[in-house]
């Protein structure tokens, strides 16, 4: 098969690194995959067996050839059912007519959720919100992980003091970064004793810098030094909202056995289940609460054992083998 995805921005992030394992998980089965995009080739990622090509869609020599068209955006969905040959697909992540960040375009993502485009998802989770809000059915394909490196380092003591690290631009409401600092500062304000790492693809801002409560900042840390970050850290926080459609760094904290302390939606418990620890979505006292129990040596042990258990059920390859299945059943 011939198959095109459409990307709109290749700036280091996970949903484009989702993308990208996808395009190289079917380029290894055999597939001619192009990936199309008016931003330049990504820097970060190693595009190997799949074709990227550079070019407005419209312009686009791998679109006009391809069998199956996969957008990955919903701005992406009307370019790609534009002169299509063949079944197009919507690649879903995060429902983004759901995000306060895009409330201003929810019309037009509606429409393009309500067009004839098939839906893909990452999660069953994510899936099922598609079919409540009348955009399914939607075919679950999984989460693309790679390990490439995601996993538990050499035992060591816990750091003094413990080191938190959280991910995620401060900006995207979704991500709940805000939450997990007002948890942090409730947390040292009743003596809990801390350094806070932080990684965003985004520089930090100036209300991020006002909680004066990071001690490191890491700017757009490329994908293969992100297992370092996890295991120099002795616990991890993911506070993203529901809207999110799949916490890639949570994953890849579980990978590496650090105990993960998560927001409780069912995105999360999807995929983490008794793997982590969880407080209610959107409740800073709750993380306060909740971290004191995750700095001791039995939770440790218990995140170093059963996190990558839980993360050795996704991968690139066995999601390769689903969109397959899902575009020849299309053809």
């Amino acid at each position: 098969m011939r198959i095109a995805y459409l990307l709109e921005s290749t700036e280091l992030s996970g949903g484009v690194k989702v993308v990208l394992l996808q395009a190289e998980a079917l380029a290894r089965r055999g597939h001619h995959v192009g990936i199309v995009s008016p931003d330049s080739r990504p820097d970060w990622f190693p595009v190997a067996r799949s074709h990227f090509e550079r070019s407005a869609f419209r312009d686009s020599v791998e679109l006009a050839g391809a069998d199956v068209r996969v957008a990955t955006f919903w701005s992406t969905v009307a370019p790609a059912l534009e002169g299509a040959r063949g079944p197009v697909f919507h690649l879903c992540q995060g429902y983004e007519g759901d995000f306060s960040f895009y409330a201003a375009s929810r019309p037009a993502i509606e429409m393009a959720y309500r067009s004839p485009a098939v839906k893909l998802t990452v999660s069953k989770t994510l899936a099922r919100l598609l079919e409540q809000k009348g955009f399914g059915p939607a075919i679950d394909v999984g989460q693309a992980f790679e390990p490439d490196g995601f996993a538990p380092g050499p035992e060591r003591p816990p750091s003094d003091p413990p080191v938190v690290l959280v991910v995620g631009a401060y900006e995207a409401d979704v991500k709940g970064v805000s939450v997990a600092l007002a948890g942090l500062v409730l947390w040292r304000r009743r003596g809990g004793r801390f350094r806070l790492r932080r990684v965003s693809p985004l520089p930090a801002s100036d209300e991020e810098k006002s909680w004066g409560i990071a001690d490191e900042y890491h700017q757009r840390l490329l994908p293969e030094r992100m297992p370092f970050a996890y295991r120099a850290s002795d616990l991890f926080i993911s506070p993203s909202r529901p809207e999110e459609g799949f916490g890639l760094p949570a994953l890849e904290a579980l990978a590496c056995g650090l105990p993960c302390l998560l927001s409780d939606t069912p995105g999360h418990r999807e995929f983490a289940g008794d793997a982590a620890w969880y407080f209610p979505d959107g409740d800073p006292a709750a993380i306060a609460d909740r971290l004191p129990d995750l700095l001791s040596d039995s939770s440790r042990a218990h995140a170093r054992r059963e996190g990558p258990v839980a993360a050795a059920r996704f991968s690139a390859a066995t999601v390769g083998e689903r969109l397959e299945t899902a575009f020849r059943d299309a053809l």
